[in-house]
């Protein structure tokens, strides 16, 4: 709901959404309510208060990066065939008596977490902003914003007695979020002369956030009846755990917009931003840009031009900072310890978590574009077209250090990484009478490398799953990322995988592996096309991906020859080495608990996918013909999401990337285009009608 006056401005809008999970005891609702108001208190004041509360439930169940049946879904693909969920007494089977070479925590019956099983997350957060515009003066105002958000967030698990050797176990968790934002921008805009505009800006900005949590866990319950509502009458209550982290972000920034007739447009822009993350020599960073743009159809050359009906050249470079850490990393660290003193008495200490190094500074990307924006026939067909480059320097990651060491890894600057590429897209008003038809396409394209690194060392990411090694790395002159690992060469005479000696030292080591895949795609599209007759409108969306690998981890547990006797995927049967049919060109080693697989060329899978995001069909009802004087629009739709995919990727979605991030973890920047049981894309069919009063 919304209205006006002559001094005021509101909306109010509220929204509520509830969704039951495909995978069984999963789930979703949340409600909101948001307010925005705007005042003219007088003539030289505004004020305005936006507000948005909300609340959200959570149920989940363990679905991905899983193996051997620690999840639902890999407890569903490796559970044996031949058996039943449940028993001859309709009690939960216990799966994992069947695997005689697996932990036995680890293949389990996917319907442990069914109810009672639970771990829901309830939150409740408030997102407000609050400004004061004061007009000083013709042409020049002052704004102060102060926004706050604030979030709790309380978090329940309990896992219950299903098994005869199962204790139960339940945790309960509390997270509160604050941050606090104060802006205040001094604006002015002045008109040089008929032919000249100019607008600047300065202002100052003061960020802070504080992230706390506190929990405790607890196991050996006497039944399931409480559930996690009486953690006191557990027989081990694990020692409770909390933790804070804040950080603050100062900025001044300023910006100038100068324009001449409309037709040349300059603009100049500079920051500083000061971050509490960062060494104490390092905390600040200045990061300047500026564009520049010159409407062509606008000369008076192009005035009586029949074909083009706007022409923009534009260009632009700047250069952007990002944090990329964690609080404190730059810091020496302690954690809490707790020990056996002389094996009588535990005692308390601390010991350090990670290696300081005050050195840290900002992760910088500068950016050069370049375009152009052009429209033909009166707009009839527009194309936009860019080309990009961009270094990022002092790149932020973690990187692997020796056992020696005694820590796993430091948070280092490591070098520098490069993007280029083009972004053209085209859309165009086919037809514009009675039948209508309006496409849109897009292709966009970027090639990645790594210029520099630290000591021009390699950095491999950590493997995900046990068993398997790294198999990620960034490497100079090769795009971040590439996949790495063993060439296979066929089978032996016992029937196991062969891996290429490639360093020729008759032994298979880490100094064997190669550059085996890419999962960074050669480009990636789309073309839309809206169509309408009458009141009907018809909306159809195609997305796609070319030229990209997908490291297929899913196949290290259910595509081993039943290495440790979880079932397999169908591809398998009859493609294994058998003592009857000793083939050493056979697809699969032999079935065997001493079959073996490392990171190679065998779980390169191609990603390229084309497919029809979305398909709606809509019917807009004549309103004033019917009657309906309460409304003003009334729109009946159906539609489908994801209905179609083309790929020949053997995984159940091609459009995956179940461990790869943007965080400070170089395992986590670096593993990216991985499959581990990934959980796909649903296809949603639904139904709507849309009602405007």
């Amino acid at each position: 709901i919304s209205g006006s006056s002559e001094k005021s401005r509101y909306s109010i809008s509220g929204n509520y959404y509830k969704q039951d999970g495909i995978i069984f005891n999963s789930g979703t609702q949340r409600g909101s309510i948001r307010l925005n108001m705007d005042q003219d208190v007088n003539s030289w004041l505004t004020i305005a208060e936006n507000v948005t509360l909300s609340r959200r439930e959570l149920f989940q169940v363990p679905v991905e990066n899983g193996s051997r049946g620690n999840t639902v879904f890999t407890g569903a693909l490796s559970a044996p065939p031949t058996l039943s969920p449940y028993d001859s007494l309709g009690r939960i089977r216990r799966v994992e008596q069947f695997y005689p070479f697996t932990d036995p925590t680890d293949m389990r019956n996917p319907l442990i977490y069914d109810k009672p099983y639970k771990n829901r997350t309830f939150s409740n957060s408030i997102l407000t902003n609050t400004s004061f515009t004061i007009k000083l003066m013709e042409g020049l105002s002052l704004k102060s914003l102060v926004g706050l958000e604030y979030e709790t967030s309380t978090n329940n698990t309990f896992s219950p007695i299903i098994f005869a050797s199962d204790r139960g176990g339940a945790s309960a968790s509390q997270t509160y979020f604050n941050s606090f934002l104060n802006e205040n921008t001094l604006a002015y805009a002045t008109k040089i002369n008929d032919n000249q505009n100019l607008d600047v800006t300065a202002g100052f900005t003061y960020q802070t956030n504080v992230n706390s949590n506190s929990g405790i866990s607890v196991a050996g319950f006497p039944n399931n009846i409480t559930q996690d509502f009486s953690l006191g009458t557990a027989s081990t209550i694990n020692p409770p755990t909390s933790g804070i982290s804040d950080w603050k972000l100062v900025s001044y920034l300023g910006r100038a917009n100068y324009s001449i007739n409309g037709k040349y447009y300059l603009t100049a822009s500079v920051r500083a931003d000061g971050s509490s993350r960062f060494g104490k020599d390092n905390k600040w960073g200045v990061f300047p840009s500026g564009a520049v743009a010159w409407r062509v159809s606008d000369e008076a050359f192009m005035k009586d031009s029949r074909v083009i009906s706007n022409l923009k050249l534009r260009s632009s470079y700047g250069i952007t900072g990002n944090t990329a850490l964690s609080p404190y990393q730059s810091l020496d660290r302690l954690s809490g310890v707790r020990y056996i003193d002389g094996g009588q008495a535990e005692s308390i200490g601390f010991a350090p978590v990670g290696i300081a190094n005050s050195a840290l500074k900002w992760e910088t990307t500068g950016q050069f574009d370049i375009g152009f924006d052009l429209g033909l026939l009166h707009d009839r067909i527009s194309v936009t077209f860019d080309y990009y480059k961009k270094n990022t320097t002092n790149l932020l990651a973690s990187v692997p250090l020796p056992p020696s060491v005694g820590f796993g890894a430091i948070l280092q600057n490591i070098g520098e990484i490069e993007n280029k590429g083009y972004e053209f897209s085209v859309s165009a008003n086919i037809f514009t009478t009675g039948f209508k038809w309006d496409i849109m396409a897009q292709i966009s394209t970027n090639k990645n490398e790594v210029l520099k690194l630290s000591g021009n060392r390699d950095i491999v990411a950590t493997g995900f799953l046990s068993g398997l090694s790294g198999y990620n790395i960034a490497r100079v002159g090769l795009p971040l990322g590439m996949f790495y690992g063993y060439t296979e060469n066929g089978l032996n005479a016992q029937g196991l995988i062969n891996y290429v000696d490639m360093n020729k030292d008759n032994l298979i080591t880490p100094a064997d592996r190669v550059i085996m895949g890419n999962p960074n795609p050669d480009f990636i599209f789309g073309f839309n096309n809206n169509f309408s007759f009458k009141n009907f409108d018809l909306n159809i969306f195609f997305e796609g991906v070319s030229g990209n690998d997908i490291f297929f981890q899913t196949g290290y547990t259910n595509l081993n020859s039943f290495q440790l006797g979880q079932n397999q995927l169908e591809d398998i049967y009859g493609n294994y080495w058998t003592a009857d049919n000793p083939n050493p060109n056979a697809k699969y080693p032999k079935i065997s608990a001493a079959t073996q697989m490392l990171a190679s060329n065998r779980f390169m899978q191609d990603g390229s996918y084309l497919r029809m995001k979305t398909l709606q069909l809509a019917y807009n009802l004549p309103v004033k013909p019917l009657g309906l004087r309460w409304f003003s629009r009334a729109r009946i739709y159906v539609k489908a999401n994801n209905l179609l995919t083309f790929t020949n990727y053997v995984g159940l979605d091609p459009d995956v990337n179940t461990t790869g991030t943007d965080s400070q973890d170089v395992g986590q920047r670096l593993s990216v285009g991985t499959d581990t049981n990934g959980y796909p894309n649903a296809k949603i069919y639904a139904a709507g009608i849309q009602l405007d009063f």
